[in-house]
């Protein structure tokens, strides 16, 4: 409030000026305002006092021009004739009364316009006299009058010699569009009746009253009498107009005089104040330019367009690494240092804070642009990973938000001691989980995973040294490592290794989401590169620890199996069973698992491995999207608990098939075409263009998935591109059978047969 008065004295002057001025302008404009609205209505009864003048004439002319048809017989001019005279004497008398009481008339261009009545003594006058002529004059017009809309003077004869039906007809039709009366129709009928013996005495009389001798206003005729009257009226509304003009005219001079005057005052008090606040803002400049300065921090303010401020610190363009200029857009500058998925939360969390509906203190704790991993260019073009934090506070003004005050920090050294730490507790965690499956006497399994492990890390470093100029390489890279890495997370979840299996899924998110974008850059390449990194950390501590206790324990890793086959339990039946309860129960549902493994142990290595990561991905398949929820289940007659059987069967001279079935949902190809288009995998057009057994194949392609929402164990479109691929690699086959709400049955056919 203090403020507000300080304001308004220290501009007292100013604003009294302005207010004088707009006081005054008001008065002139209402004047004005006024006076051309009287012109609009001088210009508009100037006009129809002409258009009188000519009517009045017009009207007898009519009445000349249908005598003469009439003795000619010409019929069809008679009929131009008296729809000239409708015409002009309806509105020649509607214009008559609006000069006298104000009323709606037709104007000029044939629009409804409202003309006022006169307002001098003389132009009344004019008015009177005139209707103590028309009165008579239009009493006797009144009967030669017909309608505007159609001649019923034409369709009476046409209808006169004929079927009185028909004559009845007419009647009833000029009723409905209410052209005439009963008692004007039942008086027309008459008139045609007696048509031409009296319409032509009527006609005789109105000519003679237009012709006749007015004594009163000196004229050898009424018609000249009445043109006379108007032409007077015309006169006296041109006088009336001019006396408004000259009134605008001195009002105007005075306004501009006025308003010059005021002018110079303001332009004086003006200036002599504006050289004082420059100097106040030159000063409040200075102190803004050294706290910018001197400030380590990056500050700038962004407003409602997110627009970066005139002023900011200089420290801030060392801090993004970019170069900054006032006003330009801050969301390019974010988008090229940020993660896509920070970036694009980052921009809902802005428009949280710039709107009003939420309060500040509610979305601080939801700031995503807290340590913000970027990756920057040091001067000897080497990249490295950066950790910036962005903070943001409400620039309230007059209780509404005008910008937001941005704060940038380099968190680096903090973020990298943090990970370190949390590195350290990971690696403390591996060893006790590593203890923990020591303790359970499952060694072996565990010497596997950390072989396999290191393996599928190998393949994946040999694929990333080959060169990945092209677009295309480099997705297909991508998709590459996607399946290796998913690989991984199903081995490490069936011997429950959470830190190996949850890194992987954390791995697999983010891969999932580079493949999402549109392009896929080489710098993206080098995030990959820093995710498998931390595969290699977590595989050297977990082999380190596994070798370690191993020879304290005694135990070997194992070279090999045996060719024979040996009637007895494969181990990987417990973890495929274990793995299945666990998927199961995360999502609600009962299972009961099948395994015949007995021949796992004729088969080699490589390929008894092959088939537990396929196992693993078709298991996953199953129970996130074909066996039912229990109360979907008992709705389609199904029991509560579902069925799930993987075995394997020796087929004689080194074939083998591997089956896995459920008895859930089966494939239902228009269920896929109308995820595919909900999904925008495909436009309706597509779907609708593909055969059932084509849609179905879509299945196992890159990205696609049939889940709604992605989890650690579905909706990343890895899973069955995975299995395909293996079976590829193994040399073998499969086959996919399914009924709708039924089964899903996928069968793998391979040799252990070597071909030369």
């Amino acid at each position: 409030m203090e403020d507000k008065r300080s304001i308004f004295f220290r501009y007292r002057k100013i604003i009294f000026a302005v207010v004088l001025f707009m006081v005054a302008d008001a008065v002139v404009i209402g004047i004005n305002f006024y006076n051309t609205f009287k012109a609009d209505e001088s210009a508009v009864s100037i006009n129809l006092s002409g258009r009188q003048r000519m009517m009045s004439q017009r009207m007898t002319k009519a009445l000349l021009t249908m005598d003469r048809s009439l003795e000619a017989g010409d019929e069809e001019g008679l009929k131009i004739s008296l729809k000239e005279l409708t015409l002009t004497a309806r509105r020649f008398d509607r214009t008559l009364m609006g000069f006298r009481d104000g009323a709606m008339v037709t104007g000029g261009d044939d629009n409804p316009t409202y003309l006022t009545q006169v307002e001098t003594d003389e132009s009344r006058k004019f008015v009177a006299d005139a209707y103590e002529i028309w009165n008579p004059y239009m009493k006797l017009l009144k009967p030669l009058m017909n309608s505007d809309r159609e001649s019923f003077l034409d369709e009476a004869f046409k209808k006169k010699l004929g079927d009185p039906k028909k004559l009845e007809e007419v009647k009833n039709k000029f009723k409905a569009e209410e052209v005439f009366t009963d008692e004007e129709f039942k008086a027309k009928l008459e008139h045609v009746d007696n048509f031409p013996e009296k319409f032509q005495a009527e006609l005789k009389a109105a000519v003679a009253f237009a012709l006749e001798k007015n004594p009163t206003h000196g004229e050898p005729q009424n018609n000249r009498a009445i043109l006379k009257l108007m032409n007077a009226l015309t006169t006296d509304l041109e006088h009336v107009a001019s006396n408004r003009a000259a009134t605008l005219r001195i009002v105007l001079i005075v306004g501009i005089l006025f308003a010059l005057v005021n002018f110079g005052y303001t332009v004086v008090i003006s200036i002599r104040d504006l050289i004082r606040s420059d100097q106040e803002l030159a000063e409040a400049r200075n102190e803004t330019v050294e706290i910018l300065t001197t400030v380590r921090e990056g500050l700038f303010l962004l407003d409602k367009d997110k627009k970066i401020g005139t002023q900011f610190s200089k420290s801030l363009p060392d801090i993004l690494k970019r170069d900054i200029v006032p006003g330009a857009d801050f969301l390019p500058h974010l988008e090229a240092i940020a993660p896509r998925n920070i970036y694009e939360t980052a921009m809902d969390y802005i428009e949280l804070l710039l709107g009003d509906r939420v309060k500040e203190s509610l979305v601080t704790s939801l700031n995503p642009l807290t340590n913000v991993p970027v990756l920057v260019t040091d001067p000897r073009n080497n990249t490295q990973t950066r950790y910036l934090s962005f903070f943001f506070n409400r620039v309230v003004t007059e209780g509404r938000i005008s910008h937001l005050l941005v704060t940038v920090q380099d968190v680096t050294d903090r973020v990298v001691l943090t990970q370190q730490v949390e590195q350290a507790k990971n690696q403390a965690k591996v060893e006790v989980e590593t203890l923990l499956r020591l303790a359970s006497s499952d060694f072996d399994a565990l010497q596997h995973l950390v072989s396999s492990v290191g393996e599928s890390l190998s393949q994946i470093n040999e694929k990333m040294s080959a060169p990945n100029d092209d677009a295309r390489d480099r997705l297909h890279t991508l998709n590459y490592v996607m399946r290796i890495v998913h690989g991984i997370k199903g081995e490490a979840a069936v011997l429950g290794i959470d830190v190996l299996e949850s890194y992987a899924h954390e791995c697999e998110k983010e891969m999932v989401a580079m493949r999402e974008e549109d392009s896929f850059s080489g710098n993206q390449m080098l995030r990959v590169a820093v995710l498998l990194e931390g595969f290699y950390q977590r595989h050297s501590s977990l082999a380190q620890i596994v070798s370690r206790l191993g020879n304290a324990l005694g135990k070997t890793q194992t070279t090999g199996g045996t060719a024979e086959w040996v009637p007895q339990k494969h181990p990987f039946e417990d973890h495929i069973t274990a793995l299945a309860h666990r998927i199961a129960t995360d999502h609600g549902k009962q299972v009961e698992v099948s395994c015949q493994f007995e021949r796992f142990f004729s088969l080699p290595k490589t390929t008894e491995k092959e088939l537990q990561d396929i196992s693993i991905q078709l298991v996953r398949n199953a129970l996130t999207h074909g066996i039912e929820a229990p109360d979907k289940r008992v709705e389609r007659n199904k029991p509560r608990t579902g069925a799930l059987s993987l075995w394997c069967e020796y087929l004689g001279h080194g074939q083998y098939t591997f089956t896995v079935r459920d008895d859930g949902c089966g494939i239902v190809p228009e269920r896929l075409r109308e995820h595919f288009v909900k999904k925008q995998f495909m436009s309706v057009e597509e779907a609708s263009a593909l055969s059932d057994h084509e849609i179905a194949n879509r299945l196992f392609q890159p990205g696609v998935s049939t889940a709604e929402i992605a989890d650690q164990d579905s909706g990343h479109g890895i899973g069955l591109d995975a299995v395909l691929e293996k079976v590829k690699e193994m040399g073998g086959h499969m086959l996919v059978k399914s009924r709708p709400d039924q089964f899903t049955e996928f069968n793998i056919q391979f040799s252990t047969v070597q071909v030369h």
